[in-house]
């Protein structure tokens, strides 16, 4: 009996919580979405590289936050107001994560494409060097150019 009311009470409770959901209102000085995308996309590569090489940003005095800021001329206020605003709206903000993501992964793909033809450029002038090497190493020089010299010191210490 007690666990029937207990239950009752939780699911009224559960009820009435949900009643009234706020959404909050499109800000004053809402960032447009293409611009937010480009927000959200540079947030995420200054995220990735924070956790990559700190102390290159340090080197640097890279400030994550105050370089979004200056970049897309925002403030804090207007960006966090903009972030609820489309996080509330699901289908747009996942559609801007998603946007985000297909750019990081272009952009990884071309840096991977990069680094592939560094690298087979660097083995190409490896093995280019390599052969040089053993071509000047098989090269026998022959017996009759060889002049052979008498060591002078050997000379005046046995007579």
């Amino acid at each position: 009996m007690i666990q029937k009311v207990v239950l009752a009470l939780f699911g009224l409770i559960f009820i009435l919580s949900c009643n009234e959901v706020k959404t909050p209102k499109k800000p004053d000085n809402f960032i447009k979405k293409d611009k937010m995308t480009a927000i959200l996309y540079d947030i995420s590569l200054m995220r990735a590289l924070k956790t990559y090489s700190v102390n290159d940003m340090l080197v640097l005095g890279l400030q994550p936050d105050s370089y979004i800021y200056k970049k897309y001329d925002i403030d804090s206020l207007q960006l966090a107001e903009s972030i609820d605003y489309y996080s509330v709206n699901f289908n747009e903000y996942t559609a801007m994560w998603e946007e985000v993501g297909e750019r990081l992964t272009a952009q990884r793909d071309a840096l991977q494409f990069k680094q592939n033809e560094l690298d087979s450029i660097r083995l190409e002038k490896s093995n280019r060097r390599r052969d040089s090497i053993k071509k000047v190493n098989m090269v026998k020089p022959d017996s009759k150019d060889i002049q052979v010299k008498n060591d002078s010191l050997l000379e005046s210490v046995s007579s």
